[in-house]
């Protein structure tokens, strides 16, 4: 890493147009409450400019202890963002890893160079079960990670909106908490899994509260994953654990917790890797959820049926938040025209990175591909 890169260069770099970002902080509001919009939603992610490059880019373990090098890090990303010259909002958090919320337990993650932290610590259930409401407190790596996120505020002036650490969802944070172990005691005693659900909607609760009430963002608006804004939800919840049960179980175990903590801020978006149909189901009922997002897993990105998808979205009156890969043997143009029919129709936000290998050999910017999206009928 340049040690000596100045932080005051920044916002500079960043190359921030209020107007354009206020329009798109306009129409993603609109969007969102399912308003009709006078053109296409896209949410484009651009490269960066060989001046933008020189902003240091830091390894993992570096970024966790260093509110400095997390900046920096971040606002790497916040640049392609702006690059993209689209409807995406930029936006920047403390990337502390999954397990953040639970130092407030007194329990750490593993750092690693390489990769994103790790939680490797559980409790047993006597352990959980002598946990007392005081026991969970701003402490540790998620102390630090509220500093950070003042820092941010403070460094580069409000330039730049600062989001929540990432907080899961509360079946995830029971399985980060109690580890595999948790899928035995759905069977054996599920009274004590409600109890563990319980807690864990509360600590998601106080936790959104922390780090809300610390950049002063309200709590029924947000922005989120570096290119989301809304004003009418409030946080993102996470099923990727919920992904790996049936549809008896979500709905016993998972649902209920998800919207109560939706609720608490006035809706919310979800996500979840991976794809599970009862899940997506379950998710899309629920009056809190505003719109789902579910990764694509490297090596079978073509196995989630796109159109089947769009009616059952369409059918619940809800917004799939996502980026959808190219199909084989589909062109650039073709790729935008089937992303822009349900962006119109306000079924699909549409996540694309003019950076993808395919859009590359058909356009070279991502002002080529903006000014296609905008000539699409």
């Amino acid at each position: 890493m340049n040690e000596h890169f100045d932080l005051g260069e920044l916002r500079e770099l960043l190359h921030l147009d209020p107007d354009r970002l206020e329009k798109s902080r306009e129409r993603q509001c609109r969007f969102w409450r399912g308003e009709k919009l006078d053109r296409a939603l896209i949410l484009l992610v651009g490269g960066l400019s060989p001046e933008q490059e020189r902003i240091p880019c830091c390894d993992f373990q570096e970024m966790c202890f260093s509110k400095e090098k997390m900046l920096l890090r971040e606002s790497r990303q916040a640049c392609a963002v702006v690059n993209g010259r689209s409807d995406a909002v930029p936006s920047i958090r403390a990337n502390l890893g999954t397990g953040i919320l639970l130092s407030c337990l007194g329990l750490e993650q593993e750092t690693y160079p390489d990769k994103m932290p790790w939680f490797q610590q559980h409790l047993t259930k006597e352990q959980i079960c002598r946990l007392e409401p005081d026991d969970f407190r701003i402490r540790g790596s998620f102390a630090r990670g509220l500093e950070m996120m003042r820092f941010f505020v403070e460094t580069i002036d409000g330039a730049l909106p600062v989001y929540v650490m990432d907080t899961q969802g509360p079946f995830d944070l029971a399985h980060l908490l109690l580890g595999d172990d948790l899928f035995l005691e759905l069977y054996d005693d599920p009274a004590f899994v409600h109890h563990l659900m319980d807690c864990c909607t509360m600590w998601g609760i106080k936790a959104h509260r922390w780090m809300k009430e610390t950049v002063g963002e309200p709590m029924t608006s947000l922005h989120h994953s570096g290119t989301m804004y809304s004003d009418s939800f409030g946080i993102r919840i996470c099923e990727d654990t919920t992904a790996l049960l049936g549809g008896e179980q979500i709905e016993e175990f998972a649902i209920p917790y998800t919207r109560r903590l939706a609720a608490e801020f006035g809706g919310a978006w979800v996500h979840y890797c991976g794809y599970n149909e009862a899940l997506t189901d379950l998710i899309l009922a629920g009056p809190e959820v505003k719109a789902l997002n579910f990764g694509h897993i490297p090596g079978h990105v073509h196995e989630i049926d796109f159109y089947a998808n769009m009616t059952k979205f369409e059918d619940a009156g809800k917004i799939n938040f996502n980026s959808w890969p190219v199909l084989p043997g589909e062109s650039a143009e073709t790729y935008l025209r089937r992303m822009h029919r349900y962006s119109s129709a306000g079924i699909l936000a549409p996540v694309i990175s003019s950076t993808e290998a395919s859009l590359c050999k058909t356009f070279r910017s991502a002002e080529e591909i903006m000014d296609f999206w905008n000539r699409i009928e």
